[in-house]
């Protein structure tokens, strides 16, 4: 492709200096008019709505030529005016065209173009095709009265009222009040009309500040910006009633409660007067199956209510049914003493669902647990809230057999919204009392409300012989690691006597440095020749030696306690393996091995000799590979492939460790694990997360082309925060471009001090300004403004090859990268290992990158343990179709290729609505997990089974073959904390 384009200026070049030459006008160079696009379709539009497009003329040839002017053959076009002008050889210019729909229908016509190009013609007309059609905007409002109730003087009352677009073109709204009362109603609205995209409904909120006593009347016309629209009326009405008399709050919501659970919430009444009032007690009206009711009222003596007093009224919500519920009031007969006024109506709404609060699992099934010996697991309670919530008055009730406790003392925990709290119990079976049952019950403080929260327990006590038992390894060697990477290793317990073992547990123990990480293993019995093998994963964050040490217990009165040893070294240097872990899943032993491989890099500056390539652990299922003869020499910059085969013979887990010998002593691990299975039919189970933490790397193309699209991403940078400031994720975004080497120059000056060739740095490398925005970042949406204006600098885009160099040692973990003379131009503090990991490519341009896609997948799934659920790419880029985008050089297809097999989003560098394509990318990365990747690949997808705690979900998703994958609709998302399984039949 450069050599292409360095042709194509050359000819230029040579173009330009023989214009210089004389020669005969009958060998002059002729002039070419060009247009794009060279149709103007308008597409659908709403009647009596004005419909911008520009048409971009240039000069195609090389001689100049002029546009004396352009006219359509529609009355209902209009060009808007311009002067008459001259393009010259490369010369660009765009004129505006408004198409005003006038009926519905569809229209065709010709926008001429007045010009003496020499393509034209001796008619010197150009003609370019103009069609659009006209289509009536309307908008559906269901309900068409509003009462508002008893509201006092200078307070106000909320309510709101659904706007919907049922047509398929966007409709320009506009509220306006009108009526005798109007300057008593308002809508935050009404301010400046708003757009309806086809299909969506908008909740409209309305308030009442009553500013005189009485009845006030008024109506909210909603109007269609168009002049044959006719506009819909809302009336609306209210009281304004004067008094001393403060009811708190005037409006109770009580949120989502599940059928049969209660929520309760209170209303204070205070008499701020100086005179009594008179106090008849409650009543609730217009309540519907009687779900709302009054806990407790009091009852004031004398029906009077004292200067000064106080009343405090419990109302509940208790649903009985699934479906909506009507709103309720509840009406306080408190007046002034002697009169009849109606005294002040309280709103009561709720809805009916799932409580925001989760406690799971439930039931928690500790199994098997040998006597003598005890199991702990924890209950989370997960708040799913859209604000904090207390967890209070832990209790556990031992309803028969064996000892459940709590594992530490119960307290009051608040728990922020969107996260979890963990609450350990311990089951210690009792000696010949078999099974165990048990209740934990919470109670949940939301705001004001309270719900109790249970969750049933259950055990079984058993006696066991004393465990014969073989530890493999011994010791876990983790070998030399590069800083940064993660090699993963089994440390195993194999049960090598003749009756069953009790394992409670394994686990990585207290004391162990932070390098090494395990999911603690569940208790479990292990019959004769049966293991268990705890998978421990070692990351250094810098060079060095650590240790730590594997421990489990088994039923063993002289050796019960389990300890392996772990040892590993972090190291940095020129020498790498990637990936430094292999993770083959689950493989059925009738379908075949699998393969995958290995990159060798030696990217020293003189040889590297290696001097054995070998297996330790259950290596007999894994094939190795290779063109090496020992001792091996690796040039320097040099890269070699090693491919390994994993062929189970039988049932169960393997875990190896496949070592790199260097001459020099080190040893470089890349850790292999695979699960063989005879069974045909495969559950997966997911648990999901919430996205609490999320990192954003756009990568943003300088190519010559990309000045307008940098400026469209910046200036919608609020679209793409839109479902991170909902779920109230803690983001890092961090900015680099398409330049690996700096520009030669030429054409335009980059800004951020690397001159285009960051490769991989955030931008700007000179830190002119924030390189990683966070949600406390002071000025955000200034900050991405001027973080994605990257210039236009550059012409080789290798978009996917900078993302690597971003995410990889020694840039991801260092302050400053070392290569390079700037300062602080480091990457350090933006990738986190608990975090989701979305890149985002924005370019015009196909990728240009050295490696196949599907290296550059392995890496980032790499980045996060092969956990697809948290790596998402998606791109805004070059359409497959390039018809339908003249602006984008070529389709974006390896890009494409990385989203489709990751479950991002791709969307097109022609989108006509940057904030539609950045908010669909920002639900993508920001919300809720829609995506769970199946293991492996069903052999009749009629017949997968989806589960959502345990109830069968049979709509609201889809499977995605592309990506193997079981795609939830946006609406339809398991809620976090849900656990998830999906049963499939398997073949190979």
């Amino acid at each position: 492709m450069l050599r292409l384009r360095w042709v194509c200026m050359a000819a230029c070049l040579m173009a330009l200096v023989g214009a210089g030459c004389d020669r005969p006008s009958s060998h002059r160079a002729p002039s070419g008019l060009g247009a794009s696009p060279e149709k103007l379709e308008f597409g659908l539009s709403a009647v009596g709505v004005t419909k911008t497009m520009k048409v971009r003329l240039s000069n195609r040839g090389r001689a100049p030529f002029k546009v004396h002017g352009a006219r359509a053959t529609l009355p209902n076009v209009e060009v808007v005016p311009f002067d008459a002008f001259e393009l010259k050889a490369g010369g660009e210019r765009e004129v505006e065209v408004h198409f005003t729909a006038d009926v519905e229908g569809t229209v065709s016509g010709l926008l001429e173009v007045l010009t003496d190009a020499d393509n034209v013609g001796r008619e010197g007309v150009a003609k370019l095709g103009l069609d659009g059609q006209g289509v009536k905007a309307f908008v559906e409002v269901p309900g068409r009265a509003l009462d508002f109730g008893n509201v006092e003087l200078g307070q106000v009352e909320m309510r709101e009222f659904v706007v919907r677009n049922p047509t398929p073109v966007e409709t320009p709204v506009r509220l306006s009040f009108e009526g005798a009362d109007a300057d008593q109603f308002g809508s935050s609205e009404a301010d400046q009309p708003f757009v309806l995209r086809p299909g969506e409904e908008r909740r409209v909120p309305l308030a009442f500040s009553p500013q005189r006593l009485g009845a006030a009347a008024a109506q909210v016309r909603v109007g269609v910006e168009c002049p044959m629209c006719e506009p819909l009326v809302v009336s609306l009405s209210g009281t304004g009633i004067a008094t001393l008399l403060e009811v708190t709050p005037l409006r109770v919501d009580f949120g989502r409660v599940p059928v049969g659970a209660t929520a309760e919430e209170r209303v204070i009444v205070r008499n701020l007067g100086t005179e009594p009032m008179a106090y008849g007690g409650v009543k609730l009206l217009d309540n519907a199956g009687n779900v709302f009711r009054v806990v407790s009222a009091p009852a004031v003596g004398a029906g009077v209510l004292a200067s000064g007093a106080v009343a405090e009224i419990r109302v509940a919500f208790s649903p009985t049914a699934p479906g909506p519920v009507r709103e309720a009031r509840l009406e306080l007969d408190v007046r002034p003493m002697g009169t009849t006024k109606p005294g002040p109506k309280v709103s009561l709404r709720g809805e009916v669902g799932n409580s925001c609060v989760v406690l799971q699992p439930d039931p928690l099934d500790f199994g098997v647990v040998a006597e003598g010996m005890n199991a702990t697991r924890d209950v989370q309670v997960i708040n799913r809230c859209r604000n904090d919530v207390l967890l209070s008055d832990v209790t556990l009730t031992t309803k028969k057999g064996g000892y459940f406790l709590l594992a530490t003392a119960p307290a009051s925990l608040p728990i922020p919204a969107g996260q979890s709290v963990a609450v350990p119990i311990t089951f210690r079976p009792r000696a010949g009392a078999g099974a165990g049952e048990a209740e934990l019950s919470a109670k949940i403080l939301n705001g004001t409300s309270t719900s109790t929260e249970v969750v049933q327990m259950k055990g079984e006590g058993k006696v066991f012989a004393p465990c014969d038992y073989v530890l493999e390894p011994e010791v876990v060697e983790f070998g030399s690691v590069p800083v940064g990477s993660e090699v993963t290793l089994g440390a195993s317990v194999r049960n090598a006597g003749t009756s069953e073992c009790f394992l409670q547990g394994m686990q990585v123990a207290g004391g162990s440095d932070d390098a090494f990480r395990a999911e603690r293993l569940g208790n479990r019995v292990l019959g004769p020749g049966q293991r268990a093998r705890l998978l421990v994963r070692f990351k250094p964050g810098s060079e060095g030696e650590f240790s730590g040490m594997a421990e489990g217990w088994v039923n063993n009165p002289s050796a019960g306690h389990l300890l392996v040893p772990l040892h590993g070294q972090g190291v940095q240097g020129c020498f790498s393996v990637q990936p430094t872990s292999l993770d083959f899943g689950v493989t059925r032993l009738t379908c075949g091995p699998r393969e995958r491989e290995l990159i060798v890099y030696n990217d020293c500056p003189g040889p590297t000799t290696l001097r054995a390539l070998r297996t330790e652990g259950d290596a007999a299922d894994f094939k190795v590979s290779h063109g090496f003869t020992f001792p091996a020499e690796l040039a320097a910059r040099s890269r070699a492939t090693v491919k390994v085969t994993y062929e189970p013979s039988s049932d169960g887990d393997d875990a190896a460790a496949l070592r790199f010998d260097l001459a020099t002593g080190a040893s470089y691990t890349v850790g292999l694990v695979g699960k063989g299975e005879l069974k045909n039919e495969q559950t997966d189970e997911f648990v999901q997360e919430s996205q609490a933490k999320v990192d954003v790397l756009f990568v943003v193309d300088n190519s010559g082309s990309m000045m307008d699209e940098q400026q469209s991403l910046g200036a919608n940078f609020s679209a793409f925060l839109s479902h991170a400031g909902k779920a109230g994720v803690d983001y890092h975004i961090a900015v680099t471009t398409t330049g690996i080497e700096r520009s030669s120059g030429g054409w335009a000056t980059c800004p951020g001090g690397a001159e285009g060739g960051e490769n991989g740095r955030f931008f700007p490398v000179d830190n002119s300004s924030p390189r990683i925005i966070k949600p406390t970042t002071p000025a955000a949406e200034a900050v991405f403004v001027r973080n994605t204006n990257v210039g236009v600098c550059h012409w080789n885009e290798q978009g996917l090859e900078a993302m690597y160099q971003a995410l990889s040692p020694p840039l991801v973990f260092s302050g400053d990268d070392p290569r390079t003379p700037q300062s602080l131009d480091g990457n350090a503090g933006f990738l986190r290992e608990d975090a989701k990991l979305a890149i985002i490519a924005v370019t015009d341009e196909e990728d240009f990158s050295p490696q196949p896609v599907a290296a550059y997948e392995t890496f980032l799934l790499g980045l996060k343990g092969g956990d697809r659920s948290k790596v998402l790419f998606s791109a805004i880029t070059g359409p497959g179709d390039l018809t339908t985008c003249p602006r984008a050089s070529s389709t974006g297809s390896r890009y494409i290729q990385l989203a489709q097999s990751t479950g991002g989003v791709v969307e097109s560098i022609c989108t006509p609505n940057w904030s539609e394509s950045l908010e669909r990318i920002s639900e993508n990365a920001f919300g809720p997990n829609r995506s769970f990747p199946l293991s492996e690949t069903p052999s009749d997808t009629s017949r997968i089974v989806v589960r959502v705690d345990g109830v069968v979900v049979t709509d609201g998703w889809t499977y995605d073959a592309a990506t193997n994958s079981v795609i939830f609709d946006v609406d339809k998302a398991p809620q976090a904390g849900a656990n998830v399984q999906i049963t499939y039949p398997v073949g190979c």
